[in-house]
């Protein structure tokens, strides 16, 4: 089954390529790396090269922006949420307020997302103050300890960077998902489809016409979301274009703020050209990457190669 997983074959390639031992532990959660009595690990898609405090900051939504804003990296506006039975120490009515004046100030558009959620899970978009209500119970019913709001930006793509040391190896934007018409199924038919042959749950436009029937080759978005996860496609880029310098410098900044070594940094440009920091993640997983974009296996096997020799810097 692991072998189906981009990232465990390129994971085995590369410990083969470079004799590096492999034990696989807990269950396959944990893969141990020794060479020459230096042992690493690597668990699920983090390697052992940021520190405990990065990876805890990078793992939280809201410790991220707080981080961010503090030194100066432009980040979308957050505000935070505490539940009442886990975090009653914290909590006080005044935080729902103030995401309902977000709400407002951001043209009744806002975002509701578990601080831990990642691949786009518990994350919900909003248009109204009785859906950021249940969104919030939803999530506190799935004991999330606390929860960020923060703004709807309308965006075409996103862009993700994926950064080791400062650098950055790889950036490229993620379209959102859509279906291609034939001239006879309707939108709800072409989904289901997509859903089926991708293994995956599309979270759709709220109010899209799923009785709608595209021309044949019309293309329709129909995701909000930009996670690969939820059917996004990775897009190549011009990198020598001076917009994606731009976000390049943002990212390394934002790496930087967070004293992370290896991140997956996803990064929103607005219609007038304004660049925010959207999330880091720790977690670099590039399984779609690998399968979609063009030489993508190459090129995430390369990433993975380079953070190993970063582990066993002396090795190699």
């Amino acid at each position: 089954m692991e072998e189906s997983i981009p990232f465990y074959k390129i994971l085995n390639e590369i410990c083969e390529e470079k004799n590096i031992t492999q034990k696989i532990l807990s269950y396959g959660w944990i893969r141990e790396l020794e060479k020459e009595n230096e042992k690493h690990h690597v668990i699920r898609y983090q390697f052992d090269l940021n520190n405990a405090t990065s990876y805890k900051i990078a793992n939280d939504k809201y410790a991220t922006y707080e981080i961010l804003k503090a030194n100066n990296v432009p980040i979308v506006e957050h505000k935070m949420i505490f539940n009442p039975l886990t975090r009653s120490l914290y909590y006080k009515n005044e935080f729902l307020v103030k995401v309902k004046e977000l709400f407002y100030k951001n043209n009744k558009k806002i975002v509701i997302k578990a601080n831990t959620s990642c691949e786009g899970k518990d994350v919900y978009f909003c248009i109204s103050e009785k859906e950021i209500e249940e969104a919030v119970q939803k999530l506190f019913e799935k004991r999330k300890d606390t929860l960020s709001a923060c703004e709807y930006l309308e965006i075409d793509y996103e862009y993700r960077a994926v950064c080791l040391d400062e650098e950055i190896l790889c950036i490229y934007k993620k379209r959102k998902a859509y279906v291609v018409g034939n001239g006879k199924d309707t939108l709800k038919d072409l989904i289901e489809k997509e859903n089926i042959v991708n293994g995956i749950e599309i979270d759709i436009i709220k109010d899209l016409d799923l009785n709608y029937i595209p021309k044949d080759q019309e293309e329709v978005t129909v995701s909000w979301k930009h996670n690969l996860s939820n059917g996004a496609k990775p897009v190549k880029i011009d990198e020598n274009d001076e917009l994606v310098k731009k976000i390049k410098q943002v990212a390394i900044q934002a790496a930087k703020a967070l004293n992370i070594r290896f991140a997956n940094i996803d990064i929103a440009v607005t219609n007038n050209k304004k660049i925010y920091v959207m999330e880091v993640n720790g977690n670099v997983c590039m399984n779609k990457f690998a399968k979609e974009f063009p030489n993508g296996y190459k090129i995430a096997k390369e990433i993975y190669s380079k953070a190993i020799d970063k582990m066993f810097q002396h090795k190699f």
